[in-house]
């Protein structure tokens, strides 16, 4: 299961300069529709203060789609999207600075040097006196007189994560960020990453296909399918009270079925170790269950 390291005690020590009254990310009844089809339908979803949550779906389950509607780079067809409370298709520009966005893959801007690029991106700044954190640019190592149409997959998307980064945001939403990066470089980023979120209390919305990435930083799991929103628990209650069985479970235990398997088991929510001795006593056998395994279950 998800790894527990990432407790409260973690975020509530996190520095932050006034704390805010509303919530980074609040999405309300959220729908999309995209050639005649609802990609996004009756979505909601809160995102805290200083909280990592992986946002998990299979291809076409409306990850990029939400994604696009929470920057406001796509207009709701129904619901709210609020950031720190403004609405966010309209954002102020000082609370725009205060987002750090990575897409899938970065496009544009070939004829730069990467320092050309980073020096002129950062005269639109709305708060040109933000601290910069260098921790990035060393991450990425990158020649800063390269031109960038010369620079590979990987170093481009390295470039991505040191522009939306290196000035501190406040909310960091990931899109498959790591998809194109060298094994070492998606290690070390992904070890820099929650460390960073502690150090400065930053909200990140990560949606990555290498659930492995996932499972050791994030402090809450939301599954998506056919845009909607199957499951949405914090790591700690997943690893506590999501469990496999190798048959339905008795009516009298109180527990939810949240996905059935057959001749796989049944995935139940609600567990608890009391519980232990009447499942074994019931001959229903308690089975090997991860996150990957969860998520297939779900999204299948």
């Amino acid at each position: 299961m998800f790894s527990e390291a990432r407790t409260m005690t973690d975020q509530d020590t996190s520095p932050q300069a006034i704390p805010d009254r509303e919530p980074p990310v609040q999405i309300t009844h959220l729908r999309k529709v995209l050639g005649g089809r609802a990609i996004l339908d009756d979505l909601s979803l809160t995102l805290r203060p200083g909280e990592i949550a992986a946002l998990l779906g299979p291809n076409g389950a409306g990850k990029t789609t939400l994604i696009g509607c929470l920057l406001g780079l796509l207009s709701a067809d129904a619901g709210t999207v609020r950031l720190w409370g403004e609405d966010a298709s309209a954002l102020r520009a000082e609370t725009r600075a205060r987002i750090g966005f990575v897409p899938q893959t970065m496009t544009g801007f070939t004829w730069f040097r990467v320092g050309e690029l980073m020096a002129y991106l950062a005269d639109y700044r709305a708060r040109p006196n933000d601290t910069e954190d260098r921790t990035w640019e060393e991450w990425a190592a990158l020649d800063p007189n390269a031109r960038i149409k010369t620079l590979s997959g990987g170093e481009r998307q390295r470039l991505a994560i040191v522009l939306a980064l290196r000035f501190c945001p406040d909310l960091i939403v990931l899109d498959e960020p790591v998809a194109s990066l060298d094994p070492q470089a998606r290690y070390d980023f992904m070890r820099l990453l929650p460390a960073y979120a502690r150090r400065t209390g930053a909200s990140v919305l990560i949606s990555s296909h290498i659930i492995s990435d996932l499972q050791d930083i994030s402090d809450r799991v939301i599954m998506m399918r056919h845009g909607r929103i199957m499951l949405d628990m914090t790591a700690p209650d997943i690893a506590a009270t999501v469990r496999r069985l190798s048959a339905p479970p008795e009516t009298e235990w109180g527990v939810d079925i949240i996905a059935d398997q057959g001749a796989d088991g049944v995935w139940v929510r609600g567990w608890h170790p009391a519980l232990d001795d009447a499942a074994a006593g019931a001959g229903n056998i308690l089975l090997p269950g991860d996150v990957e395994r969860l998520f297939l279950a779900l999204t299948r």
